[in-house]
């Protein structure tokens, strides 16, 4: 019953909208209704900034490192947790459960479990991104990476399935991009002059 109200938790962690919040709070800005649309850290620094973008980017990241905490040390739990952040992140019962596309706090609860992972699916981002300068192509080219290294490093299964899930998850919240990817019409990450 304990784990159920970690599980739980997680999700109601998940689904805080960080980006909305920060928008509105900070800067008077509504970021669903603005840019992208989404509340994400790219929107954030596109439309509101650096300092937006970083801080958006760390409450994300820090939805799914707790939530992992919050399920040590059954792995299952663990992954439960995980689950349920990414989930609430993405579809977010404060905000009719529509939000972000979950990469930050994907970042955030793989951390936690590996952190060789994260920093080679960083790499691949940061590979990506210099050559092409878009986010979402980064991201999508990334997210499977940190499931194959957890394999490679021997990872349990659950770990390694959950990993796969997360980049199923990412990869899909990212449709519309992956549409416009192909049409070439997908924009370089370029910051809005106000």
């Amino acid at each position: 019953m304990e784990s159920f109200r970690w599980i739980v938790l997680s999700y109601f962690i998940g689904a805080i909208p960080s980006g909305y919040i920060i928008g509105k709070v900070f800067y008077h800005v509504d970021l669903k209704k603005t840019g992208s649309g989404n509340i994400g850290a790219t929107n954030a620094y596109r439309e509101l900034g650096v300092v937006a973008g970083f801080s958006v980017f760390i409450c994300d990241f820090l939805k799914g490192f707790i939530a992992v905490h919050l399920g040590m040390p059954d792995p299952l739990i663990v992954l439960a947790c995980a689950i349920a952040a990414i989930v609430g992140n993405d579809w977010s019962i404060f905000l009719h459960f529509k939000s972000g596309k979950g990469v930050a706090c994907g970042v955030g609860a793989f951390a936690y479990i590996s952190a060789p992972a994260v920093l080679c699916a960083f790499a691949v981002w940061l590979l990506v991104f210099k050559a092409k300068h878009i986010v979402s192509l980064s991201s999508i080219i990334a997210a499977p990476v940190v499931a194959l290294v957890l394999l490679i490093e021997g990872a349990s299964a659950e770990y390694v399935i959950f990993a796969a899930l997360a980049a199923v998850i990412v990869i899909g919240k990212h449709k519309d991009n992956i549409k416009r990817l192909l049409k070439g019409e997908e924009k370089p990450i370029i910051r809005e002059k106000r």
